[in-house]
């Protein structure tokens, strides 16, 4: 019988990580937190957009908005997208052998949920958005990366957010616990 998946949704720094975490604390079976960062990790440092810039892997474009803060924006090629496409594979293949799946996803494009809801439908998924002023995962994203990848949720933010959703918490308003103890309600 197949695994069951959760869904965590939401831009950098909204706490997904930390949700996901404490969720595995409270669910009376175990769940494996799969993300976007495991994978990305995977990715020889020297493809994953450092030094090559665009090209087949990952790379990012560092902006500077109006405001004057930064605007990180992720992009992919032929490689990238074979990763991406892998990681989901990854994920099906955990579930069909009845694994439990706390998924961490940043949308990094308008593309990444509709691939993940294609790639998991008639599976036993449960959909939760995380969400938060910008001002807010700003000012997290500066505490947790003390000025690395400053830009990072901005420059994400709102990705993938157009559901649908089972849930839609405030990550502003409500602790790790208090969301992982909503979620495992559903």
């Amino acid at each position: 019988m197949p695994g069951r998946l959760i869904g965590l949704t939401g831009t950098s720094s909204v706490g997904k990580s930390t949700t996901a975490r404490q969720l595995q604390l409270l669910l009376p079976e175990p769940y494996l937190v799969v993300g976007l960062d495991h994978f990305y990790d995977m990715f020889p440092q020297d493809w994953a957009g450092h030094r090559r810039g665009p090209g087949p892997g990952f790379w990012q474009d560092v902006l500077t908005d109006d405001d004057g803060k930064p605007r990180i924006v992720t992009h992919y090629g032929v490689a990238g997208e074979r990763l991406l496409s892998g990681m989901r594979a990854a994920v099906v293949a955990l579930l069909d052998a009845g694994n439990n799946v706390i998924l961490d996803e940043m949308p990094v494009d308008a593309t990444i949920m509709p691939a993940w809801r294609k790639a998991l439908a008639g599976y036993d998924v449960r959909w939760v958005a995380l969400q938060a002023p910008l001002k807010v995962v700003e000012e997290r994203e500066l505490e947790r990366h003390h000025g690395r990848h400053l830009g990072n949720a901005r420059g994400h933010y709102g990705h993938g957010m157009d559901g649908p959703f089972d849930l839609v918490l405030d990550a502003a308003t409500l602790t790790p616990t208090e969301r992982a103890t909503t979620i495992a309600t559903l």
